[in-house]
């Protein structure tokens, strides 16, 4: 950790800023990098996520264009990857 920055997307600025009201940790970055770091989360076994903006309306628009598609391709890629390996495993 380093201040502000929990790990490479996770930052806590907003929540010191406005008290740690309102789930105010944020993961920031572009569509794919927040992605990436949701699926870290996945990996973990981490399959529910509460996702919400400054500005709710937009926010949710953006996040069904750009980033839920994204989480949703990567789980079902890594979710493949899995079952195959438990196949070969198996075989």
């Amino acid at each position: 950790a380093n201040g502000d920055r929990v790990d490479e997307r996770l930052w806590t600025a907003v929540a010191r800023e406005i008290g740690g009201r309102s789930n105010s940790t944020s993961l920031v970055g572009t569509p794919e990098q927040v992605a990436d770091a949701l699926l870290k989360y996945y990996d973990l076994g981490i399959t529910t996520f509460l996702i919400r903006g400054f500005d709710p309306l937009v926010d949710a628009i953006d996040y069904g264009r750009e980033l839920l598609p994204l989480v949703r391709a990567k789980v079902a890629e890594r979710d493949g990857e899995h079952a195959a390996h438990t196949l070969r495993k198996a075989a």
